[in-house]
């Protein structure tokens, strides 16, 4: 086997260039080096480019004034042009990086402090505003906007505590709020007579003068027109119950209740309606009626509801009532409060609401030696009761009935129908839940009875 190799190529010997022919063909770019053309010219350059749309010039900053442009606060001089003073103290050649990177800190850590602690306080204050609206709303539906209240449910007592409406935080009362006895009512001339009863009114004015180098000097004097914290005037009586429930109820300078809370204000000897034995009420207390305080003859109770010409009753209505009947009329009652010399608490007139008609105004009863009497015709006299006592007691009911209804409040809203029992139609029928005490029974008592 042969191997065929064919002839090596003829290899020319190098041959250095002469510096002539050197100079003439060096290249002289890359490309020229690479062998790549280089590309004719063109005859006209292309037109700039326009934009459709006006460009808007963008402001650029450094990273800490983009990181404080959200904050109250400015940043410092270590990468913008401002400087604030920290109040943080830091370590360090004054306008070092050091110092500078602790100032800014500082500085981050208070604008966020104060970022959250306003966003906390608006949010708090937000959700208070949302409250009050609400519960104004509540209240103007209901016709309680005139009171501050309290709905109280404890083991020995469930009521409704309510007082002349405050402004300023509890601390100041506005006539603005005053109750008119029987405005727009049918009756023309019972509205004529309440005020008639409110002209004879008088309020304590106060005056305090003072002289440099001297003690004040105060004076008071009495001056027409109805104190905003009276509620009424009815005769009084003590009770120390009334005193063991409310006292702490009694409106302090020193340290007054907030806004909404029901405190009950002490009057003066200036605050009158020129009746003797009339005492200005500034609180009412609407409750279940203990019918065992009442005047009963043996086991019977004489109602009697006067002729009113004023409001077209014209004939009397005499009625012999046994106790029973008298639980059933009469479920409810209100009170006034009035705070004595020495800071006790004396109770007005009671005031008791018939269960089946509590929108009734001359249906509502007043507790007597005698029996029961008609409240109309005693607050038109104004001997014992006047026209506004009567009138307030009256609207504190259909307030409170109101409320039992409309109270967002599950526990305001429990105490209350217990409180208003039968005159929202609770009371049972036919049931034997007062002859068998027996737990066998209860589903028995719960029974309606069909009875022809």
């Amino acid at each position: 086997m042969s191997i065929r190799r064919e002839a090596p190529h003829t290899v020319e010997a190098f041959r250095a260039p002469s510096v002539a022919t050197a100079v003439a063909v060096a290249p002289q770019t890359i490309g020229d080096r690479l062998g790549i053309e280089r590309p004719a010219s063109p005859a006209q350059w292309p037109e700039p480019f326009q934009p459709q749309y006006k460009e808007v010039p963008v402001l650029v900053g450094s990273v800490v004034e983009d990181a404080f442009d959200g904050f109250d606060a400015d940043p410092t001089g270590l990468f913008g042009k401002k400087k604030a003073a920290s109040g943080a103290k830091v370590e360090g050649k004054k306008g070092s990086i050091v110092e500078n990177l602790k100032g800014a800190k500082a500085k981050a850590d208070a604008a966020v402090t104060k970022a959250i602690k306003d966003a906390k306080s608006v949010a708090k204050g937000a959700a208070a505003g949302a409250k009050s609206a609400a519960v104004s709303a509540i209240d103007k539906k209901t016709g309680m906007q005139k009171f501050d209240y309290q709905v109280m449910n404890t083991d020995s007592f469930t009521g409704v505590l309510a007082v002349a409406k405050k402004a300023n935080g509890g601390t100041d009362l506005d006539a603005k709020n005053n109750i008119k006895a029987f405005k727009k009512y049918k009756h023309s001339k019972v509205t004529k007579q309440a005020e008639a009863q409110e002209k004879m009114m008088l309020h304590k004015e106060a005056l305090v003068k003072k002289i440099k180098g001297k003690d004040d000097k105060v004076a008071a004097r009495a001056q027409a027109g109805r104190n905003a914290a009276v509620l009424g005037y009815s005769q009084v009586s003590e009770s120390a119950t009334s005193n063991e429930m409310f006292a702490d109820h009694i409106f302090n300078p020193e340290a007054p209740a907030g806004a909404g809370v029901p405190t009950i204000v002490q009057m003066s000897e200036y605050d009158t309606n020129k009746v003797e034995g009339m005492m200005p009420i500034s609180g009412l207390v609407a409750e279940p009626l203990d019918t065992d305080t009442l005047t009963y003859d043996g086991d019977t109770m004489t109602v009697t509801m006067q002729a009113v010409k004023e409001a077209k009753i014209d004939k009397e209505v005499v009625n012999k009532l046994t106790k029973d009947q008298v639980e059933f009329e009469y479920t409810l009652c209100v009170h006034g409060l009035y705070v004595g010399e020495d800071k006790q608490l004396m109770v007005g007139q009671k005031i008791l609401v018939h269960q089946k008609k509590p929108s009734d105004i001359t249906a509502y009863g007043i507790a007597t030696p005698n029996g029961i009497e008609s409240a109309l015709y005693h607050a038109m006299e104004g001997k014992v009761i006047d026209l506004l006592y009567l009138w307030t007691c009256f609207r504190l009911v259909q307030g409170v009935h109101g409320l039992a209804q409309a109270s967002p409040d599950k526990a305001q809203k429990a105490a209350l129908k217990e409180m208003l029992g039968a005159s929202l139609g609770m009371a049972t029928q036919y049931s034997f839940a007062d002859d068998f005490d027996d737990d066998e029974f209860d589903e028995l008592n719960e029974l309606h009875l069909q009875i022809d």
